[in-house]
């Protein structure tokens, strides 16, 4: 019986690890453009009920209808994905379909992910698909990533992504609320970004940050009554308990030029601040959690060679709304 334990799990890690092996190479397409596709707060949920499981093909419905018309060049996953039922099942059905179209994606933690299942378990389910970006940290958990996107013209890094995990819940006791970037963390995006300008001989690198739970100054950019923005907040912002500054690296770092989070399913919007476009994806979910939005997703497009991007609202319907470009810190 040991035997035949110990045999299933050296399968399964080398599994892992040629997955892990085969990571895609992002590239900007010839006409300087770079597709990707924000699926957020799907709230996944395999039962057995016939109401549930009408809600969840509709789910996966869009999934496949927005691949299949968009054809991305990546897929990003922000977390709240797979959160009820039969959660090994629930993966599954996920990564069946993921595998199935071909495109590279990477999946970021929400708070609800690791609720019934633990991270080490979470990411080894992700890790095991081909498409994957993801690779693992020290404690077998998803690793935070900065990902190269290259030139159209050569094998030179024209963009950044940087897809991060923005915890859950507090783990200090009298502090109340949703978690915060660790000080590691964020020391972590300033060396990368510092180390990518300086092999760039001095100059930032255009990069995008994706993760869950939205930073403090979401609410504060979007209360201005000043702001520069697009599309609409039908919630207060529930961003983490504690500010350790992960906004401000990225401005005195001038490296990110666009943050996309989901976690608060009623607001959408894009606002500038300090030279940043801080967003919102769409609600890409059905009926198993809250929500007052239609259900759709969000499209970026990243141009070559210039700190802008577009960016609009794909709805269920096809419908595109709240289509916008950001450039020269402001959103036109």
């Amino acid at each position: 019986m040991f035997r035949k334990l110990l045999s299933c799990v050296l399968t399964a890690t080398l599994f892992i690890q040629v997955a892990q092996a085969k990571t895609p190479v992002l590239k900007f397409r010839e006409n300087g453009e770079f597709k990707i596709v924000q699926f957020t707060d799907m709230h996944i949920c395999e039962e057995k009920s016939e109401y549930r499981t009408s809600e969840l093909m509709k789910t996966y419905g869009r999934l496949s209808r927005i691949i299949n018309q968009e054809k991305p060049d990546l897929i990003v996953l922000t977390g709240d994905i797979v959160t009820d039922g039969n959660r090994a099942k629930g993966w599954e059905r996920l990564l069946d379909t993921l595998n199935k179209y071909q495109v590279p994606f990477c999946y970021m933690n929400g708070n609800h992910d690791p609720e019934r299942y633990s991270r080490t378990e979470i990411a080894s389910f992700v890790v095991s698909s081909p498409y994957s970006l993801n690779k693992l940290n020290k404690a077998d958990e998803l690793a935070d990533m900065e990902i190269e996107v290259l030139s159209s013209k050569d094998s030179k890094v024209a963009s950044l992504l940087y897809c991060l995990d923005s915890r859950d819940y507090s783990t200090i006791k009298h502090v109340k609320g949703y978690g915060w970037f660790s000080s590691e963390q964020v020391a972590w995006l300033r060396d990368c970004c510092l180390k990518r300008t300086k092999a760039n001989g001095g100059v930032p690198v255009n990069s995008m940050a994706f993760f869950h739970i939205c930073l403090p100054e979401y609410s504060q950019a979007w209360d201005n009554p000043r702001k520069n923005s697009k599309g609409r907040a039908a919630e207060n912002e529930c961003p983490g308990a504690l500010n350790t500054g992960m906004f401000a690296a990225m401005v005195e770092t001038g490296s990110v030029m666009g943050v996309f989070v989901g976690h608060d399913h009623d607001n959408d919007y894009v606002v500038a601040e300090n030279g940043v476009a801080l967003g919102y994806g769409r609600f890409s979910g059905d009926d198993t959690t809250y929500n007052n939005l239609r259900p759709g997703v969000r499209i970026i497009v990243l141009e070559e060679g210039q700190r802008a991007f577009k960016s609009w609202i794909l709805e269920d319907d096809g419908r595109v709304v709240d289509r916008m470009k950001f450039a020269d810190g402001r959103i036109d």
